[in-house]
């Protein structure tokens, strides 16, 4: 059976049953599940299915709010000058000769291009177009991880991707996020990503989220972590005053920009 009959059935018992786990669809194609969870992740990103842990679920209503994921042009042009504000502020929160990690995301590439003019930094990201708008500046470290290439977003996720990390350690992670929800933590759209992120937050010292107004409230597919990882929220100053209210209970610095 060809890889693309295969995939075929795939969506077809997904559709038809709801939900499948990678077991059942083994079983069923008589393939191991090593193929059929290659077969899930290529289908996930044709937007024909919604992988889970284990398994595969169909598209929901709901899918286009919790789980459809914007490229980062499309996020590029949204929020533009919040975004520019909080990217500087971001910057100064970065000190010669620390080591930092910058996760994907159209406000962590603004914050790249202001940390000209720092001394001796190590910067650590699983973007590509980071990696390449910093370049290698005199006395600098700029280290990439392996892993493989999204698309949308230019990341770098998988398991070399979370290997890579799981060997180093950070000052400050600068986290972007899709979802900051008071009851359902950190969010994004994708569960690869989800992973990276995770390890991510394992290798920091001090957790920076960095978002504009538009991502609290909002939960999204995957689940990153609760918010008692958080250290400080930079954000931008039309962040509803409940919200705000919220974070400083919870002892996260909040600031606004």
């Amino acid at each position: 059976m060809f890889a693309e009959e295969r995939q075929i059935k795939i969506v077809e018992m997904v559709t038809r049953q709801g939900k499948v786990t990678v077991a059942q669809v083994s079983e069923a194609l008589g393939v191991s599940p090593v193929t059929i969870r290659r077969d899930l992740e290529r289908l996930e990103e044709k937007e024909l299915l919604i992988r889970t842990h284990g398994g595969a679920m169909a598209p929901q209503p709901n899918f286009p709010e919790t789980a459809r994921e914007k490229s980062f042009f499309e996020k590029a042009g949204a929020y533009t000058e919040e975004k520019e504000r909080i990217a500087e502020t971001a910057a100064r929160h970065v000190g010669d000769e620390e080591s930092i990690l910058l996760t994907p995301g159209t406000t962590n590439m603004l914050l790249a291009r202001r940390l000209a003019g720092k001394n001796d930094l190590t910067v650590v990201t699983n973007a590509v177009n980071i990696a390449s708008q910093l370049g290698s500046p005199p006395g600098w470290d700029v280290i990439m991880t392996g892993g493989k290439l999204r698309a949308k977003s230019f990341a770098l996720v998988g398991p070399l991707a979370e290997q890579s990390l799981a060997k180093l350690n950070v000052d400050k992670l600068f986290l972007g996020v899709d979802g900051f929800d008071f009851n359902e933590g950190l969010t994004t759209p994708n569960l690869s990503e989800a992973s990276v992120n995770r390890q991510m937050i394992e290798i920091a010292k001090k957790v920076i989220v960095v978002a504009d107004r538009s991502k609290f409230g909002k939960v999204m597919f995957s689940h990153i972590a609760p918010l008692d990882v958080v250290h400080t929220v930079i954000t931008d100053r039309l962040l509803p005053e409940e919200d705000a209210r919220r974070i400083e209970d919870l002892g996260i610095e909040l600031i606004l920009v």
